[in-house]
């Protein structure tokens, strides 16, 4: 039960569960974050420089997700709430402002944003959630957050490889604390229903940042042809690019659309359901990252030379995107569709050949097995029963 002058601040599980303006606001500064963490990888293609960029997204990702465990809890339509939105905003900026340069001269700047945003938050709904039932929740951030950035600060404050390795280790600690729930002195581990979100809430919310990553990708995309020039070769290399891109749009949302939330919601155990969306989604992103760096790359250099390091940008991104899709599917939708397992298939395989092609080809070999994924699926869709309930696993 929750009373209290806050109590008006929590969100009324009787009302829609539907993101709102604020939460939409908010997420603009990720489409900045984002395109930073392709510059980042595009200038370090390497695998240190993979790695550390890896590093940089798994915080980005944590930062939006925990915001939106923020706005699951509390009303967003009330002013207070959107203010605190707003400064997580505001952090989030600072903090992608840091990121092309966090493993050099702004390290503090980075960890301190991130640290501020997480400690901040758990803060406000410490305040917020002081008589609800849930007030044991945001404690537990304070003590794992609190944590976790005594770690991320001292990262930041030691050079080169030990900071790669105190932040490896801090990242190791935020993502820990849900798999052990939480377990706090004097208040022992988080009970199941602590956790029991609002699935249609985070469902569209995770739709609402794949169509973000996405739409960086065309707009990098559209700036790269913009500044590199209008050659026939470089128009092409355009084309593919936004191909490829509506291509994951079409293999994401196609079956998603309105199953992902009642998936949730109408499973065992929300909790488990929400946690494995949220692996899923976050596998797409990193396939889509890698996606805009290898559109880039390709806009770019459409006939020169393909090192190893290009191929697996090149392939890797939608190979990750159809990891993601597929882990989704098994483990919330329970569907996987038998295109996508035999298209990620021919990706790999495919991989050890296409350092002998230039770019451009290799970006379109790519495309065509994302075309041949989707008409299969359109084929399968077309032979299935129109029963709302029917379900499928590994095949059709």
């Amino acid at each position: 039960m929750t009373t209290g002058r806050f109590s008006a601040l929590i969100r009324d599980p009787g009302q829609p569960q539907r993101a709102t303006a604020v939460e939409l606001f908010y997420d603009l500064a990720f489409v900045f974050i984002l395109a930073r963490l392709g510059e980042a990888l595009v200038t370090n293609l390497h695998p240190l420089g993979a790695y550390q960029t890896l590093l940089l997204l798994l915080a980005t990702w944590w930062v939006w997700s925990y915001t939106n465990l923020a706005t699951d809890t509390l009303d967003s339509r009330r002013s207070p709430v959107q203010l605190l939105v707003i400064a997580m905003m505001l952090g989030s900026l600072m903090m992608s402002t840091a990121v092309p340069e966090a493993f050099d001269g702004q390290a503090l700047l980075f960890a301190s944003s991130y640290v501020g945003i997480h400690l901040f938050r758990s803060v406000v709904l410490a305040v917020i959630l002081h008589r609800h039932r849930l007030h044991n929740r945001p404690l537990r951030g304070i003590f794992w957050f609190g944590l976790s950035g005594t770690i991320w600060l001292a990262g930041a404050l030691v050079p080169g490889g030990a900071r790669v390795v105190l932040w490896t280790v801090a990242l190791g600690v935020d993502y820990l604390g849900p798999v052990l729930r939480w377990p706090t002195p004097k208040l022992g581990r988080s009970p199941d229903w602590e956790w029991n979100t609002t699935g249609e809430h985070l469902a569209e919310r995770y739709r609402q940042f794949i169509i973000i990553a996405l739409g960086d990708t065309v707009v990098i995309t559209a700036r790269t042809i913009l500044n590199t020039g209008d050659g026939l070769r470089e128009r092409m290399a355009f084309l593919v690019s936004f191909a490829t891109t509506v291509l994951l749009w079409w293999i994401y949302f196609n079956r998603t659309r309105e199953k992902l939330g009642s998936a949730i919601v109408g499973s065992a155990d929300p909790g488990r359901e929400t946690t494995w969306a949220g692996h899923a989604h976050l596998v797409m992103v990193a396939g889509v990252v890698l996606t805009t760096v290898s559109d880039e790359l390709v806009i770019r250099n459409p006939v020169d030379d393909t090192p190893w390091g290009w191929v697996m940008v090149i392939i890797g991104g939608p190979a990750l995107f159809l990891i993601g899709r597929t882990l989704l599917g098994y483990e919330v939708l329970v569907r996987v569709v038998r295109p996508w397992l035999v298209g990620l298939g021919v990706l790999i395989a495919m991989s050890p050949l296409m350092v002998h092609l230039p770019p451009l080809a290799v970006a379109a070999c790519v495309l065509v097995v994302l075309l041949g994924i989707v008409v299969a699926d359109a084929l399968t869709l077309r032979k299935q029963p129109t029963r709302p309930d029917t379900t499928t696993i590994g095949g059709t």
